[in-house]
């Protein structure tokens, strides 16, 4: 059996080029980073302030912490370390990309909209699926949101 060989575009070239010229730049600021002990410790904070958002759900304290982790993203850049704003610790995306939902406004909502699905209510809510899944996670243990159907397709209802 012969294996063919896809051919790609130039087009498809250039992307893969530009995307390993991306990420040996991001390798080359985490060594500058790793290199400066107070880049390194600044770096640390940030990525615990991220941690910190996503464990939040009071606003006042969110806003507080996303103040903070400005200004020392601000401090990075400065010395020319760009920071991605949506990031935490090893890559990974920080769920809700910040904003939060808080269970009364949930519930508020699904009781005026029922029957809709998760994404329909993110929507509606100006958030994402990510942000919202904890939330709704609590409020159907708690017995005050019911469920019908499974996966993409579950409807949410207030009990």
């Amino acid at each position: 059996m012969k294996a063919t060989r896809t051919h790609r575009s130039e087009e498809d070239r250039i992307a893969d080029l530009e995307a390993k010229i991306a990420a040996i730049r991001a390798r080359a600021e985490r060594k500058k980073v790793k290199k400066d002990p107070s880049l390194r410790h600044i770096s640390a904070a940030v990525r615990s302030i991220d941690k910190a958002l996503v464990e939040s759900h009071d606003s006042a304290t969110r806003q507080a912490l996303g103040e903070a982790r400005s200004t020392l993203s601000a401090c990075l850049s400065l010395s020319g370390v760009i920071l991605a704003s949506g990031t935490k610790s090893r890559g990974r995306r920080v769920s809700g990309g910040g904003s939060s939902v808080d269970e009364g406004t949930l519930l508020t909502y699904v009781r005026a909209h029922p029957g809709q699905r998760g994404e329909h209510i993110a929507e509606g809510l100006g958030t994402d699926t990510a942000a919202m899944r904890p939330v709704m996670k609590r409020l159907i243990e708690s017995g005050k949101v019911r469920t019908k159907g499974e996966r993409r397709g579950m409807q949410y209802a207030a009990t």
